[in-house]
């Protein structure tokens, strides 16, 4: 990968980094401020809002980073798009804001949580006029970290000095909306450096109708297959097992989308290759492959082992009962970043999104039906078991469409392997040495026990890779591949 990607993939990872660090640094006081309830009602409200969000973007943000990465340096086409895209955004942001105002209204159940919804739905306004797809496109990840990273540690700040009950829950959604979304104000201006933005009268609605609502339906059925649990909990359960399953799938997400962010920051590089010459696109796609691997299956081990200890410091013993939960949705990790590689650096990249649409879709009602069949007998568990089913048909139908159509294969070079197994096998031995010297489940004890194994993996990590040096660079600079399919 060349360095401005590495460099990208640092920014972008760091940004993410504050996703995770902002939360956590949160969530032991705003667990314990807010409760299980509250965090319930919170969790359901913005399980809600984010199907409306998926109507008001439509595919948009993916499609943009897709064909504005192909023309970024044609002055007069990517000024077209830009335009045609916002334009069409303005209008399904009215369409969603529309749905979501009569759902509130017509459904008591929902009405209920009217004033949480009703805050978090600036996300789906926020989100249409920040149009930070363009900044993606062109890869400005310096400007998007710390644009981001200054609105965290405000956030932090307001959330430290206004949240300090369970009534303030409404003034805790105002702030995370704001944190997540109030950035993209800032670049209505900033933009410009790029392009204008303007809207177009002449649209031709046509032209991307097809490709746009191939890429929503995919998206919703993600989001589906992702949030259906929290709906289905908040409609068979009480506020609080939502607050508790919540909290354990806030957790997986977290890391999910920080390793995700390392990903998905070398899809507009990859679009570009790919555009170019196919035979350095798929050189490139197999190093991303190979390094996603080295990180995903320790993190996976690790949250696995330590579910516990990271539910006792980050939230607290009332969230307790999310433990078998977390350690269920952590094997999900794996079958969600190939799912990732496969949907984003492949098949979407190709123009195959209609297959994306037939593993998501698949998946997405599977979920659903299990949801409703399990979630009434099991309880939480239910929703983590049927994620991690719809995360691994997603995988594998998408594996599918990627070797029949594309006839391509997704490898793990053979150092890779052996290399990931070792951390594993590290990260498994220091969990079992510090549970025999670290005795009770207290908060000082639970911290103990994760920075122990952290600190050991990450240290056995840097050793392995500095033995391991020579080869793991030539395979991670493309000059050496030994193949063994994933």
């Amino acid at each position: 990968m060349g360095s401005s990607i590495k460099i990208n993939a640092l920014l972008n990872t760091a940004r993410q980094g504050m996703s995770v660090i902002f939360p956590l640094v949160t969530f032991p006081y705003v667990s314990r401020i807010l409760g299980n309830i509250e965090f319930g009602r919170y969790s359901f409200s913005a399980s809600i809002i984010s199907y409306f969000l998926l109507i008001s973007t439509f595919g948009i943000n993916i499609y943009a980073v897709r064909e504005g990465s192909r023309i970024r340096n044609n002055r007069q086409k990517i000024e077209k798009l830009v335009s045609d895209l916002f334009t069409i955004n303005i209008f399904t942001t009215l369409i969603a804001m529309t749905l979501l105002i009569l759902l509130v209204l017509l459904n008591g159940k929902v009405y209920d949580y009217r004033e949480l919804i009703c805050i978090q739905s600036l996300s789906i306004i926020l989100t249409a006029v920040g149009v930070d797809w363009i900044n993606t496109i062109y890869e400005d990840y310096l400007y998007i970290t710390i644009r981001y990273v200054v609105i965290q540690v405000i956030a932090l700040i307001a959330i430290i000095l206004f949240v300090d009950s369970p009534q303030d829950v409404s003034m805790y959604c105002m702030i995370l909306t704001l944190a997540s979304y109030g950035g993209n104000i800032v670049n209505l201006i900033y933009v410009r450096k790029y392009i204008k933005l303007k809207v177009n009268f002449q649209l031709n609605i046509k032209r991307y109708f097809s490709p746009l609502f191939i890429l929503f339906i995919n998206s919703l059925a993600t989001v589906i297959y992702v949030n259906s649990d929290i709906t289905m909990l908040g409609l068979y359960m009480s506020d609080s097992e939502v607050g508790v399953y919540s909290f354990s799938s806030k957790i997986y997400n977290m890391i999910k989308y920080l390793i995700n962010a390392a990903l998905m920051v070398t899809v507009p590089r990859l679009a570009y290759i790919l555009a170019k010459d196919n035979v350095n696109y798929k050189k490139s796609l197999a190093r991303v492959t190979n390094v996603m691997i080295m990180l995903i299956f320790p993190c996976t081990t690790m949250i696995f082992l330590l579910s516990k200890s990271i539910i006792i410091v980050v939230g607290g013993n009332e969230y307790l009962e999310g433990v078998y939960t977390l350690q269920i949705l952590s094997v999900s990790l794996i079958f969600a970043l190939l799912a990732s590689i496969t949907s984003n650096c492949i098949l979407i990249l190709n123009r195959k999104e209609k297959r994306c649409l037939v593993g998501t879709t698949t998946s997405a009602i599977c979920n659903v039906a299990l949801n409703v069949l399990l979630i009434p007998i099991i309880g939480i568990e239910a929703a983590a078991i049927t994620t991690v089913l719809a995360e691994f048909i997603n995988m594998n139908i998408q594996i599918f469409f990627v070797r029949k159509d594309l006839k391509m294969k997704l490898y793990m070079d053979k150092i890779i392997l052996l290399f990931t197994l070792m951390i594993v096998f590290v990260v498994v031995a220091a969990f079992m040495f510090f549970k025999t010297v670290i005795y009770g489940d207290t908060f000082v004890n639970s911290l103990e026990m994760i920075i122990g194994v952290f600190l050991t993996s990450v240290c056995t990590f840097f050793l392995l890779f500095y033995l391991f040096k020579n080869k793991l660079m030539l395979i991670i600079s493309g000059e050496m591949i030994q193949e063994r399919k994933v």
